[in-house]
């Protein structure tokens, strides 16, 4: 290999880790991925995260002595400077443990962590979508929904390091809790894992819809937000009305991030941004009718560039300058 500084960025959820081997340029050479273990141990969590790096770096053909640092993307609340998950619904296991330590100890490289949403946004200043722009917004709606606030080219965390949980402000107080500790929060009414909630919901009280329909051997479908798309798309009542209330959340979430902070741009990424005609489109033009003095017409509104290396991509950039 050249002589140059190479960097693993992990991004880890409860369901995935992804693991990339690039340069400081964002230059990707070689990634790898697991299933997230089971959350009865940490260890477990860490280790899994170990080998997936080290099998990333076996692929660029790096040993792992020449891999300048490594930086972690973690989904929950996560303190920087201890290397700690402090809460996270996605990772319960991981709560208050000393991650970044761990990791370091096990791959005997420094280690630097933060949260996967932030560092996903730090992912598309550098690489993406926020090159020029200094002012904006990442949100990345999926399973939860997430954030992260770029304020003239500072990712901006703010007192608790915490800021940027933009899937747990509340949007009806009246609404369920989900995963979140607040009452009617935003990824609790529209995220992909709300939207499964309540078709379920729905179909419990009676309600008739394709989704329970089986294949042909007699499986019954599993219902997930993608599974609920493409019946509305086929014309499911059921479907079609869920989709058209969260469109309503998610614009009303929308109005309130440009009324407060009025960016340049906002970001979308996540697995429902794949749904922009039928989803994300609708909501941003209740967004633009609903914004205090129509601001949100000024705001440019894109798909994120980096797809799902956007995190590890962040924790790179996160890595690469903290080292130096």
């Amino acid at each position: 290999m050249l002589n140059e500084d190479y960097y693993i960025g992990i991004d880890v959820g409860g369901s995935k880790i992804l693991a990339l081997v690039a340069n400081g340029n964002g230059v990707i050479l070689s990634s790898a991925t697991r299933k997230t273990p089971s959350q009865d141990k940490a260890e477990s969590l860490i280790e899994a995260m170990a080998m997936t790096a080290r099998e990333a770096a076996s692929l660029a053909d790096i040993e792992m002595v020449g891999i300048s640092a490594v930086g972690v993307a973690a989904a929950g609340a996560v303190d920087p400077d201890n290397g700690t998950i402090v809460f996270s619904p996605h990772l319960p296991s991981m709560d208050t443990t000393p991650v970044g330590a761990m990791l370091s100890s096990e791959l005997q490289r420094k280690t630097f962590m933060g949260n996967d949403a932030n560092l996903a946004a730090l992912g598309e200043q550098h690489f993406g979508a926020g090159q020029d722009v200094s002012n904006f917004i990442f949100i990345t709606i999926s399973t939860g929904i997430g954030g992260g606030i770029v304020l003239d080219g500072n990712l901006c965390t703010g007192n608790s390091g915490f800021a940027g949980e933009i899937g747990h402000m509340t949007v009806d107080a009246n609404g369920p809790y989900g995963v979140s500790t607040t009452p009617g929060a935003w990824e609790s009414l529209c995220s992909g894992s709300a939207l499964v909630r309540i078709a379920k919901e729905s179909i419990a009280k009676g309600s008739v819809t394709s989704l329970t329909e089986t294949d042909e051997t007699g499986i019954r479908n599993e219902i997930t937000a993608k599974e609920i798309f493409l019946a509305a798309r086929s014309g499911d009542n059921l479907a079609n009305e869920i989709i058209a209330e969260a469109t309503k959340y998610l614009g009303t979430g929308l109005t309130s991030i440009v009324n407060l902070l009025s960016p340049e741009r906002i970001i979308i990424g996540g697995g429902l941004a794949n749904e922009w005609d039928s989803y994300i489109s609708p909501a941003i033009n209740l967004m633009r009718d609903q914004s205090y003095a129509r601001i949100g017409y000024s705001v440019d509104i894109i798909p994120a560039a980096l797809g799902p290396n956007a995190g590890a991509l962040g924790a790179i950039v996160l890595a690469s300058h903290t080292i130096q």
